[in-house]
């Protein structure tokens, strides 16, 4: 069986979810093959949850990682800023095209290769990284939202203990000169970086 994190040619299974944040019922399209697709995962729920509440400032977003896109979908709506949604997976990019759309969302949803190819900061990078991928792809995101952001601007990730949670931490630690944890909710922690 193919991961998440790769495209494959079985047939498409679409289904719509609902997620409710804020007063707002959002509706997802996902499909076969990609990362939680019956429901938004728990962690991912801490993580919006917490930026949310947390974050103050304006503009872009990056959600690297974006699956079909709930994370740059609800906090670019909720926050009032534009998502630049990154994603290796084809079947993805397609479902936060027409997730972002559904919302009226003016976002970017990007493969990997022409995210890479453009030069551009912001002052929110997000990420709920695909662990399954192994730690060099995840402490590969860390360096890129170091790269990426504006100076004072923020990281946020999740990630539970059993996936790394003190080696990223340290990682954090060792680019930033900072890290917290932002929140800790059900075993899903929320580390915290500033540039």
């Amino acid at each position: 069986m193919s991961h998440y994190f790769t495209t494959d040619n079985t047939p498409h299974e679409f289904s719509e979810i609902k997620f409710s944040f804020n007063g707002h019922v959002y509706r997802f399209k996902t499909d076969r093959g990609v990362f939680s697709k019956n429901q938004i995962d728990y962690g991912t729920e801490v993580l919006i949850k917490t930026v949310f509440e947390d974050f103050k400032g304006a503009g872009q977003l990056i959600d690297m990682g974006a699956g079909y896109g709930p994370i740059g979908t609800v906090l670019g709506r909720e926050l009032g800023m534009e998502p630049v949604m990154v994603e290796v997976n084809e079947d993805a990019i397609q479902l936060s095209i027409e997730n972002t759309s559904r919302e009226n969302i003016e976002a970017g949803v990007l493969d990997r290769e022409s995210y890479s190819e453009m030069d551009f900061s912001v002052p929110l990078y997000v990420t709920n990284p695909p662990f399954r991928a192994g730690k060099d792809t995840v402490t590969g995101i860390l360096n890129d939202g170091f790269e990426r952001l504006q100076k004072k601007g923020v990281l946020y990730m999740v990630v539970q203990k059993k996936q790394g949670m003190p080696s990223y931490k340290k990682h954090l630690k060792s680019l930033f000169g900072n890290v917290e944890i932002a929140s800790k909710d059900k075993g899903y922690y929320i580390l915290k970086s500033i540039k």
